[in-house]
């Protein structure tokens, strides 16, 4: 990026404009006709020359934009649109925007964390997340309002829905009249008549959306009563990442009791690609207030940040360019539907709303404790695997999947970071390398650097990791605290533990107290082994990710 260097943007006029006046002066007709003749040509090559010379020249230098998946494809073609005009710099160098697919999810935590250009690409400039409810999210909280503080562009909006199969919808009366309200959802959901996959607030939008109605209190603020009301419905149990994956269960099994949060185009591609026999309807419980309203926001200057004044002026006249776009009807998305009055839109989800929402039902979620175990057995040097599009060891692989949960979690979760190897440490397999420890920007950047750090160990033999993982477990349950989530989480890509005594079923049976252990397996390993550990705690065995971390998995 050029930082400290100011792009004034300008708009392209062709041509310049005559000065009129001078001296006149006498001459004769024939020199008069001779010389107009040569002028016309000459001014017609000229204007040919300057025709073929204007506009920008040179590279275009780019700002990046993150953009949710489901709008990113019609913001690349307003950039393409948009880069045909030759918008340029002042010192006459052409501009332009790259789209980047980031889930908002995604990019609000690494506009509140750490940005990783790994997995997440270049830092952007401008924010396009499908619903305004991430950036009121981040302006609840202090430490971010700056970043999102300039006025967003409203592209466009989706309606929050519950996806309903027909049948079930007409027995309860939710169709051809006055729709539910969300009081009478939950007591359908209370007495057993339906089951309510609820999305996940904090990994998908039609989940965020979905919450903030919920709990509404009917005018725009929000109501701890009906919060409650909700918690009690969905429970963190019920909690899916996303609509994806129960409505491609409900594709295979149709399940007419099974009611799913979701948007409404969502259900409409449903619909359409799978044909079901009992179709799915989209209903909107009375006084839902929040749609999911697609934003483009600038990103601020703020102090010790990523943007400049010059790349903000830059994605300043893309927003330009955007909203005329928008007010004239050729930015359009087949997914967003019109927004008739977009301030009251965006003022349907206030800073002060949502951030009393998400904090009000992060309640009992929000202090998580995890213990990472890395296996830095031989073993994890032997394997390659494919991590953030490079082949790496399997361990190095396991300290990058660690690092990168890390820099999602939130600053008052606690994590500390054990290694195990035959002869790891004290007389022991395994060694502490860091102690349970609170992610303030010191405290992460301690997790993170002893990570690292770990990724040069390496201890020949087996992997103990049944030994590792008891006192382990025993040291969670001495650590856990009221109202925190205790877990572990094993990265490893062993198949089996040779050197401890006992068997996994012997192990998974003396793992107790409230610690909940996710295993997660790199390479080849055998799932086998890893679930029977995992299950006996309420946990899961977790398929290690291509790049990227765990934490939406393990239930952060």
């Amino acid at each position: 990026m050029v930082f400290g260097t100011t792009h004034k943007v300008r708009s392209h006029r062709l041509g310049r404009r005559r000065k009129k006046g001078g001296n006149r002066m006498v001459v004769a007709p024939w020199i008069v006709i001779t010389l107009v003749c040569v002028l016309v040509a000459a001014g017609l090559t000229w204007g040919f020359v300057a025709l073929m010379r204007a506009g920008c020249s040179g590279e275009v230098y780019r700002v990046t934009i993150a953009a949710a998946p489901s709008v990113a494809g019609t913001l690349e073609d307003a950039v393409q649109a948009w880069e045909a005009t030759q918008p340029e710099a002042s010192t006459g160098q052409c501009i332009g925007a790259s789209v980047r697919e980031v889930a908002p999810d995604a990019a609000s935590r690494g506009m509140s964390g750490v940005w990783d250009e790994k997995s997440l690409g270049p830092r952007p400039i401008a924010w396009a997340p499908d619903s305004q409810a991430w950036s009121a999210w981040l302006a609840s909280n202090e430490t971010t309002a700056g970043i999102v503080a300039a006025e967003p562009i409203v592209l466009g909006q989706a309606t929050s829905v519950l996806a309903v199969p027909e049948s079930k919808a007409a027995e309860l009366g939710w169709v051809g009249g006055e729709p539910p309200a969300w009081a009478d959802v939950l007591d359908a959901v209370e007495g057993g008549s339906i089951s309510l996959a609820a999305a996940n607030p904090r990994t998908s939008t039609e989940g965020f959306v979905a919450m903030l109605n919920a709990s509404g209190d009917g005018s725009g603020g929000f109501s701890e009563e009906a919060m409650a009301a909700w918690k009690g419905a969905t429970g963190s149990g019920a909690l899916v990442d996303g609509a994806r994956e129960p409505l491609a269960a409900y594709a295979e099994a149709p399940d007419p009791t099974r009611v799913v949060t979701a948007l409404d185009y969502q259900v409409e591609e449903f619909n359409a690609e799978n044909a079901p026999a009992d179709p799915l309807v989209p209903i909107t419980p009375a006084g839902s207030s929040v749609s999911a309203v697609a934003i483009y926001q600038v990103l601020s200057v703020v102090e010790g940040g990523w943007v400049s004044e010059s790349d903000a002026s830059i994605a300043e006249a893309f927003g330009a360019y955007l909203e005329d776009a928008v007010a004239s009807g050729e930015f359009d998305d087949a997914d967003l539907q019109a927004v008739d009055d977009p301030a009251a839109a965006l003022a349907a989800t206030s800073p002060e709303a949502v951030g009393q929402a998400v904090r009000t039902w992060q309640v009992g979620r929000e202090d998580l404790h995890v213990l990472f175990l890395v296996d830095r057995s031989a073993s994890s040097e032997n394997e390659t695997v494919t991590y953030g599009g490079e082949d790496l060891n399997a361990g190095d692989a396991a300290v990058q999947t660690a690092i990168a949960t890390v820099e999602e979690m939130a600053s008052t979760y606690r994590v500390g970071v054990w290694e195990y190897g035959v002869g790891a440490g004290d007389g022991e397999p395994y060694r502490q390398v860091t102690g349970l420890t609170e992610l303030s920007d010191e405290g992460r950047e301690t997790v993170e650097t002893d990570l690292y750090d770990v990724s040069g160990n390496s201890y020949d033999g087996g992997a103990p990791l049944y030994d590792t993982l008891l006192a382990a477990s025993a040291f969670m349950n001495g650590e856990a605290a009221d109202g925190a989530v205790s877990v572990i989480v094993v990265l490893t890509n062993s198949s089996k533990d040779d050197v401890s005594a006992g068997t996994a079923e012997e192990t998974a049976g003396q793992l107790e107290g409230p610690t909940v252990v996710y295993t997660v397996g790199f390479g080849d390993t055998d799932p086998q082994q890893l679930t029977t550990l995992a299950t006996a705690t309420g946990g899961a065995f977790i398929q290690a990710p291509d790049d990227g971390g765990v934490l939406a998995a393990i239930g952060g």
